[in-house]
């Protein structure tokens, strides 16, 4: 069982570096037959064999000892006849981490759990923008404003929001985001590609959102149509059926969706299709309006800039468990590569940086997460 569980780990971490055999074998000196031959149970995977490969990939020797359990659910992540198998196997060893890494530190932090609506059976448009509002009110949302900061929302009730990998590695082939819907009641993990545009980045998380929340229960929708709806979710949470009746009609110009986007952080494209979606604009007024943006190069950047919102939950917890310096510490305790720690929990300081100034002399506008989790406790029990 020790060298099943050893040789998976050897395969996982190849794939979480992007490595092949013979990559491994050049940088460990170990033959890439021998590296097959562990991988495959069909040799052990020593302690010196642990060594060699750990000093020669930075990565701890806690790594190997962690039990390769993977859920059965599948990622939502789009795998495209494009995609190479090497991107494929890459993001989900890294969303597979991703998700193994939260799910501890929430244990070690006690973090609670969200209760989310899920979707089950048939479901119509009209369900879909139910839901969504449904999720504004299990996130404490007011169910007509503005999301302010989706990210931090989702993070306030306990689900985990990492940037799995940036723009400028193809690692999801072409798709921006990926989460797990289950059935099973554990923490939700939403991986997306730093990078992107504000609107872009929000418009990802909200439709992992929607997978979690539209998928769980629906795990034999096709893709498809899996796309379709965490698309239709998204532009419900976001912004409600209601406001859009409110702000659109079939002759609203073009400058008219700028202003739209400035106050709900959509992009215009996005915009234009849920007015469509909704029936508030005919297909040829898509059209036109989809022909001025073409027409104005606003397909690859559009003005009014949303700003990202960079998520905050992993470093809180990893700082409130291993202190504020965590990288080295947690990644010997979590059998994690340092540089991925640093890539998924942004932010916390260096073990080599000068220590921050005392609480007296120093204010911050960064709000705890655990105070609004443990408010989020009280005013649960008191229902």
């Amino acid at each position: 069982m020790e060298k099943e569980q050893r040789g998976n780990r050897l395969i996982a971490l190849r794939h979480l570096l992007g490595l092949n055999q013979t990559a491994l074998s050049t940088l460990t000196g170990i033959s890439q037959s021998h590296i097959s031959l562990m991988e495959r149970g069909e040799r052990a995977v020593t302690d010196a064999a642990v060594e060699t490969v750990a000093q020669a990939t930075k990565t701890p020797t806690a790594f190997f000892e962690v039990p390769a359990t993977t859920p059965f659910e599948e990622i939502t992540f789009r795998k495209l006849a494009t995609t190479s198998a090497a991107s494929r196997d890459g993001a989900i060893a890294r969303f597979n981490e991703v998700e193994r890494l939260a799910l501890r530190l929430g244990e070690l932090v006690q973090f609670p759990v969200p209760k989310l609506p899920v979707a089950e059976g048939d479901i119509s448009g009209d369900d879909i923008e139910r839901l969504a509002g449904e999720t504004r009110s299990a996130l404490g949302l007011e169910p007509h404003d503005p999301i302010l900061n989706l990210t931090r929302s989702m993070e306030r009730h306990g689900i985990a929001v990492a940037p799995i990998t940036d723009a400028e590695e193809d690692l999801l082939g072409g798709h921006d985001g990926a989460s797990r819907p289950t059935q099973v009641p554990r923490r939700p993990v939403i991986a997306y590609v730093a990078g992107k545009t504000g609107d872009r980045e929000r418009f990802t998380k909200a439709h992992e959102l929607g997978h979690l929340v539209l998928h769980a229960h629906r795990p034999f929708v096709l893709d498809k149509i899996k796309e379709r709806e965490a698309h239709r979710f998204a532009g419900a949470l976001l912004i409600p059926a209601e406001e859009m009746r409110q702000s659109v009609s079939e002759h609203l110009a073009l400058n008219g969706y700028l202003v739209l986007k400035a106050q709900w952080g959509l992009s215009i494209a996005a915009l234009i299709t849920r007015a469509h979606n909704l029936g508030l604009i005919s297909d040829s007024r898509r059209k036109s309006l989809m022909v001025q943006v073409s027409y104005k190069g606003w397909r690859k950047v559009e003005p009014v800039e949303v700003a990202p919102e960079a998520p905050l939950l992993l470093r809180q917890m990893i700082t409130k468990s291993f202190g504020r310096s965590p990288y080295m510490k947690a990644s010997h305790a979590l059998g994690v590569p340092p540089q991925f720690l640093r890539q998924w929990a942004p932010g916390a300081r260096e073990e080599d940086e000068p220590a921050e100034q005392p609480a007296n002399q120093k204010t911050s506008n960064v709000i705890s997460l655990f105070n609004s989790a443990q408010r989020n406790d009280r005013n649960a029990e008191g229902h």
